[in-house]
């Protein structure tokens, strides 16, 4: 691994990114600029501005997003600063000109987001037992959005396990990965924020299939004493609280569904307030009520009781398809399933077309994405700033390098 300046900036920016104040803002404009230098260059030679391959469009379907979403918020007259969460949609194509004319190495993501998911454990920890602190949230101000992204870094780190930066022997950075991937789970557990836990087995699950089936024994013996040292660390996580999270929320969903009151201030108010967008949606189906006209519309349905009161303090729906669906309307939901769709086609067929370096990227790619559609079911997941900043960030860095490995792979078959 040749590491060059934009490696180290790469390296930074994922390290930083939940450890830092504001980093993960920081990093992604910072890639922009460095993307915009490459742009001019490339206007200057006359160069095409974007790769012929899937991957390389992938850009324009975040900036369609942008643009569409931002012309219903036109229509529903929003305020200026509403408009200000498609801005990194729209320097994506920037994004992947910084990663690809670079030269950046895709190991430097790896080791970014090992670091930067170590870094996070620490701050989790620090937080919850020094502080103590009931539920971690780092640097970002919100558990939820600190805990989720700390299993995102962590599944990232995990892709990328068999691709070891460093000249580091195959199982040693094997067995860093999985414990990158603990940590992240560990600070998740500390943030309390179950929303994300689903995406734990499902990317456990993957990768240890993948690595029995496939690997050599000083693998498979990598990943017994991996396992060794997550089952004797596992007596030091945070398992009690998570576990009473979750039986209050299973208690308050059967009460919601039995009675329709509001007993616990996370399940049933989610349920509640998802009902709530499925209910007005139908009066606007295509362009939807507006942000500020869904608050409206809870009051009115609040003043004449027709939904519980616990849920007039609240100005999102915490669930993004719904918060779509009745925000934006079927427009603004067909464009968010877009960039998702897209995504999901140019890594999935990365991950099942190819061996070796763009398996894993392909498998990053998935992940990052299966992250983000699972953290938005129980939030306004890229309506967040620092959620949607990394995963364009992440994804465009991604998506750059795979046509980085086509383009090396291309050249060498001729």
């Amino acid at each position: 691994m040749n590491i060059n300046k934009n490696d180290y900036i790469m390296i930074a920016a994922l390290a930083a990114s939940l450890s830092l104040p504001d980093a993960y803002t920081i990093s992604s404009a910072f890639f922009a600029i460095i993307g915009a230098v490459y742009l001019k260059d490339r206007l200057t030679k006359r160069e095409p501005l974007f790769e012929k391959y899937l991957s390389g469009k992938l850009c324009l379907i975040f900036m369609a997003y942008a643009l569409i979403c931002a012309s219903i918020q036109f229509w529903h007259e929003a305020p200026l600063s509403y408009y200000e969460m498609y801005i990194p949609f729209l320097w994506a194509p920037l994004i992947v000109l910084a990663v690809l004319v670079g030269r950046i190495d895709r190991r430097s993501i790896w080791l970014g987001c090992l670091i930067g998911v170590f870094f996070a454990f620490l701050i989790a920890l620090y937080q919850s037992v020094a502080l103590g602190i009931v539920r971690s949230y780092g640097f970002l101000g919100s558990p939820i959005t600190f805990g989720n992204n700390a299993i995102l870094l962590g599944s990232v780190a995990l892709a990328g396990r068999h691709d070891p930066p460093f000249k580091l022997r195959n199982s040693t950075w094997l067995m860093l990965a999985y414990l990158g991937f603990f940590f992240g789970v560990v600070a998740s557990l500390f943030s309390q924020s179950k929303g994300g836990w689903p995406l734990i087995p499902l990317v456990l699950i993957w990768a240890l299939v993948e690595d029995f089936f496939r690997g050599s024994r000083t693998s498979r013996f990598a990943l017994v004493v991996t396992g060794f040292l997550v089952v004797c660390l596992s007596s030091f996580m945070p398992l009690g609280a998570a576990i009473s999270r979750i039986h209050s929320a299973v208690v308050g969903t059967v009460i919601w569904f039995q009675t329709g009151e509001i007993t616990e201030g996370s399940a049933a108010v989610r349920l509640e307030l998802w009902k709530l967008g499925l209910t007005i949606w139908p009066e606007k189906p295509l362009l939807g009520h507006g942000r500020e006209g869904i608050v409206q519309r809870m009051h009115d349905e609040i003043g004449r009781n027709e939904i519980d009161a616990g849920i007039g303090h609240i100005t999102g729906l915490h669930n993004e398809p719904i918060q779509l669906l009745a925000e934006q309307g079927l427009i603004g939901l067909v464009s968010w399933v877009m960039i998702y769709a897209a995504s999901i086609l140019v890594f999935g067929r990365t991950y099942l077309r190819y061996d070796g370096v763009r398996k894993w990227l392909g498998q990053a790619g998935l992940m990052t994405v299966g992250a983000s559609l699972i953290f938005g079911m129980s939030d306004m997941n890229l309506m967040l700033n620092a959620n949607r900043q990394i995963f364009v960030f992440l994804t465009m860095a991604l998506s750059a390098l795979v046509i980085a490995e086509n383009k090396s792979r291309n050249a060498i078959a001729t």
